[in-house]
Order: structure tokens, then C-alpha cells, then sequence
């Protein structure tokens, strides 16, 4: 079965007015999304990450998903293929990169369309710039 691109709308919630919108194979993991976002805001991926499915941030330790590294401590890792997670169009992912500085961005899944033979993650449209890491 061909790859489908997965679109999220990524949106920094600490600056008014950023957010990007990022594509990602369905037969890519998490990991692949975390550096999507990396490319968007224009970040260094130079700290680590978790998701978490129910959109809270800090939410359900049993809806998180983490960084390889860290997921090294019992956390469900973020190297999960996002076709298992069973996303629908509309569901809402929290994201928190650097647990220190604490950037916050809200993913939005908006629609999944047959993917090209082009290169994912990638970065299709940028609103607004994000502050320098």
C-alpha cells in the first residue's frame, strides 16, 4: 500500500501569530515529526521532546510519547509509527520541545493525500517567525 503524506498545522503557542504547516509519511514515526518541527521554527534539536495525544501538555503520562533517549526510562518512545497511532483528521497533538525553555506547540492532523516521491518531513508554508531558540 503507497505512503500517504499525513499534513499537521504546528502552531507556537508562546508567540501570536506562528505556525507551520509540516508533512510526514504515514509510514514515519514520530521521531520524523519531531524534526519536521525542528525545521519550521528553525530549532536545533539540541534538547529533548514528548508528544502527548490527549493535547495536554504535561497530560497523561499514558498518552506520551518522549524522545528515544528518555523514553530510555520507561516512557512510550517517540520512534512509534504514526499510521499505529490511529490519528483522525481534526485530532490535536501537545508538543513540548526543551523542557527547560518550554516551547509549546499545538499539531493539528488536517488531512491525509497520497504522498510523492519527494523528501518528508518537509516544511510546506511558515506564518510568522519563531523566535531563536
Amino acid at each position: 500500500m503507497p505512503a500517504h503524506a499525513m499534513v499537521f498545522r504546528a502552531t507556537l503557542m508562546s508567540v501570536k501569530g506562528v505556525r507551520a504547516t509540516v508533512e510526514v509519511r504515514d509510514d514515519q514515526t514520530l521521531v520524523d515529526l519531531h524534526d519536521g518541527i525542528q525545521e519550521a521554527f528553525g530549532w536545533l534539536d539540541d534538547h529533548l521532546y514528548s508528544f502527548w495525544l490527549d493535547n495536554r501538555f504535561w497530560g497523561n503520562d499514558e498518552m506520551e510519547y518522549t524522545s528515544p533517549v528518555d523514553a530510555d526510562e520507561g516512557g512510550q518512545s517517540a520512534e512509534v509509527g504514526l499510521a499505529e497511532l490511529g490519528l483522525e483528521p481534526g485530532a490535536e497533538i501537545a508538543y513540548v520541545f526543551d523542557f527547560g525553555d518550554e516551547w509549546r506547540v499545538r499539531l493539528e492532523f488536517k488531512r491525509a493525500a497520497p504522498a510523492d516521491e519527494g523528501e518528508y518531513p518537509r516544511v510546506t508554508d511558515r506564518v510568522g517567525e519563531a523566535p531563536t531558540q
